[in-house]
């Protein structure tokens, strides 16, 4: 029923969204700043070689990330990009989006291939922020370990220093590694790690799900345990997989049950399930999606970027994971199509959950329950996608969504599938390219595509607002982005990585075009083991609305944010109150704080609550209403071996259900159709709200027809709802 609501309420949003005003200022929110006006002159080159090329490692063009974070507490938010191939570089902000290359003099030397994703955290807890880089180890020509650039201190002219001691801290991790995440698993106030890696392999030889379960060293997940700020991996006992099926691009760290401790979202590209980590306070996790196949319904099939955040205001995390899905029809045409339906449901009886290429938001109903809506939402297809930011952008209290697109080379292609996969130039891969061979790569058709900006209306329903929001948008290879308030005005900017082109600021100018809109930005001042309060979640109250953020670093694709929270405030100027909680479930409450502001919430003014003191409603409550005898039993179909250009299966189409009061005894009643060979069926609700069923012998006379819908009216006008029923 509920689901039902979320859907009613939604089509009310795109009833009355036509009539919505548009901005005041078309082409002003945002702004592209140049190179000249910023000084960042940053390049992610990637170029195919005869040792590595997108023919022999499949994730070549999948781009770069940046992390922003403030590493000389300036109170200015600093840049750093990773560079695939090339050096990576770190920008100081030096104020009014004036930055300055300071890659040499901070010590930061990462040139060598290749650099995937990049982190921030307090690895030894002094207040300075580290640099956490990710790295393909052995493959082909490329050798390394991940990178940890500990962050010296500041000198004279305000600039800091880093000295690279992975080593040190157990974490030069040789792998394929995608991205980091440092949290509190176990809630004993230090910073562990999750370490998401990729398979290399071909994903054609994907075999039965149960090869998630054996471990692979190289492409496997892992997580490591702080133990007196030396991390230990502990992944074997800790119930993650770690096989060669898992083509990690996506992590997501989120308390997704409102019990304050961490969960864990992965995103894998290709077959493999996406994993959904419950965390069991035990220091063990349970997946859910492989013990449950709908456990989300489906998700992404292509899985790249991810972010959790609450998108309707409730109190709950929703989860965003991006797909390729094309919204021109053209590219769609060209690409690769999903599997038959004779190959799907094979590889769902192999163990394999559904999934389809599409972008998914799962709204969180709480306790792991979900409504899959992205279709209803408006943001299902948004070409070839990486990162996925959700934040405020408006300032208008509800977050907002800016997705980057766009590959080098679109290896989903039809015309290059089919020239790929001639024997004889499978064999010339195979064996080693020359330089003259390596003009097949030319023939891989390139997808040069904008970038998205989703304004969120009311919470469910999303518009695509980029040309409102952005005068002069440009096609771009764009991957990792991360957003700050670079120039500390109130509102958010965004730092884009992108693939063979120059990186780019977004400065938004939301606060100069719109007077009504307020802000708060919250900092940390945690505890002597976790310094930024990682893990920490905070919400506000006010005019009977409830903003509600976590404080994660890593977020969308490769990327970090700063660890502090921004809360658009639209036209509350006075919150009646915030409330704090730290990941040891110590919490603190502030009463009347005022709008346009930064405060810093301090550890030490938090107090321990007791679980009977703790609000009930913090976690939504879903009421379990007493079951209907009734199971719809869909048949197998046979349309898709008949027809397999046949959009959907006619012989599947339902159930349906509708709702009126039958006998006018003031109690709604139930028609549910049934499938083919199975009986539709009436139910009469009684003042005990149970359900009984109703004249089943006029029913089970058409059980062969499929029912597909139905509604009640009144035909005769005799006062009683008669019942209209079209049927295959």
């Amino acid at each position: 029923m509920l689901q039902r609501n979320i859907i009613y309420k939604l089509c009310l949003v795109l009833c009355f969204s036509c009539n919505k005003e548009q901005p005041q200022n078309p082409g002003n929110q945002f702004e592209f700043l140049s190179s000249s006006e910023t000084g960042i002159h940053f390049i992610n080159s990637i170029k195919n070689t005869q040792e590595l090329n997108i023919l022999n490692y499949l994730y070549f063009y999948n781009g770069g990330g940046v992390a922003i974070a403030d590493f000389n507490n300036d109170n200015l938010p600093d840049i750093y990009f990773t560079a695939n191939q090339g050096p990576d570089k770190l920008y100081l902000n030096k104020g009014n989006f004036h930055f300055n290359d300071i890659t040499e003099i901070a010590a930061i030397d990462n040139s060598e291939s290749w650099t995937t994703g990049v982190t921030t955290v307090d690895i030894n807890n002094d207040k300075l922020l580290d640099i956490y880089v990710c790295k393909v180890g052995k493959h082909l020509s490329v050798k390394g370990h991940n990178l940890l650039y500990v962050n010296q201190g500041i000198n004279e002219e305000g600039i800091p220093t880093f000295k690279e001691q992975s080593e040190l801290y157990g974490l030069n991790i040789a792998a394929f590694s995608t991205q980091a995440a440092f949290f509190d698993y176990d809630k004993d106030h230090d910073l562990d790690l999750f370490l998401l890696n990729h398979s290399i392999y071909p994903n054609r030889n994907y075999g039965k799900g149960f090869k998630r379960q054996v471990k692979d060293m190289a492409s496997g997940d892992r997580l490591y345990e702080n133990k007196n700020g030396v991390f230990a991996d502990v992944s074997e006992n800790s119930g993650i997989f770690q096989g060669n099926i898992g083509y990690g691009l996506g992590i997501g760290i989120s308390d997704l049950n409102n019990d304050n401790y961490p969960d864990i979202y992965i995103g894998n590209d290709f077959f493999e399930n996406d994993y959904l980590y419950s965390n069991n306070k035990n220091k063990t996790f349970t997946e859910l999606i492989h013990k449950n196949p709908l456990q989300l319904g489906h998700t992404t099939h292509f899985s790249m970027g991810n972010s959790i955040a609450d998108i309707n205001n409730d109190g709950l995390m929703d989860i965003v994971s991006l797909d390729m899905l094309p919204e021109d029809l053209k590219t769609y045409k060209r690409s690769g199509k999903e599997y038959d339906y004779q190959i799907y449901h094979y590889y769902l009886k192999n163990g394999y959950a559904p999934q389809f290429m599409q972008n998914t938001l799962h709204i969180n109903r709480g306790k792991f329950n979900f409504s899959e809506t992205a279709y209803l939402s408006n943001i299902a297809a948004t070409e070839w996608s990486w990162s996925p930011l959700i934040a405020d952008f408006d300032n208008d209290g509800f977050n907002d969504m800016y997705i980057t697109n766009g590959i080098l080379g679109a290896t989903n292609d039809m015309d290059f599938i089919n020239f790929i996969a001639n024997e004889e130039i499978q064999k010339k891969i195979a064996s080693g390219l020359t330089k003259s061979e390596l003009k097949f790569i030319e023939k891989i058709p390139k997808k040069k595509t904008a970038n998205y900006f989703f304004k969120n209306r009311n919470g469910l329903q999303f518009e695509n607002i980029t040309d409102h929001w952005l005068r002069f948008n440009k096609d771009s290879y764009s991957n990792g982005a991360s957003y700050a308030d670079l120039d500390n005005d109130g509102d958010l900017d965004i730092v884009v990585n992108n693939s063979n082109e120059n990186a780019y600021i977004l400065k938004n100018n939301t606060l100069e075009n719109q007077g009504n809109t307020n802000y708060l930005k919250v900092h940390f001042k945690g505890p002597e083991k976790n310094r930024y309060g990682i893990g920490s979640k905070v919400t506000l109250y006010a005019n009977h609305k409830m903003l509600t953020r976590e404080n994660y670093t890593t977020r969308g694709y490769l990327s970090a944010i700063p660890p502090q929270l921004h809360f658009g405030l639209g036209e509350i100027i006075l919150l009646d109150s915030l409330r704090i909680t730290w990941p040891n479930d110590k919490e603190e409450v502030i009463q009347k704080i005022e709008a346009n502001n930064t405060i810093t919430l301090d550890y030490l003014n938090a107090k321990s609550v007791s679980k009977k003191e703790r609000k009930t409603n913090r976690q939504k409550n879903i009421k379990r209403v007493k079951k209907i005898a009734f199971k719809h039993k869909d048949n197998t179909p046979v349309e898709f071996s008949r027809d397999p250009l046949i959009p959907y299966a006619l012989s599947n189409c339902g159930p349906d259900i509708s709702i009126a009061d039958v006998n006018n005894d003031r109690l709604e009643d139930l028609f549910i159709s049934g499938a083919k060979g199975q009986p539709s069926a009436m139910f009469i609700q009684n003042e005990q709200g149970k359900f009984t069923r109703h004249q089943e012998a006029l029913f089970s006379k058409t059980l062969l027809n499929e029912d597909i819908s139905h509604d009640f009216g009144d035909i005769n006008n005799d006062g009683y709802k008669d019942l209209i029923i079209v049927s295959l």
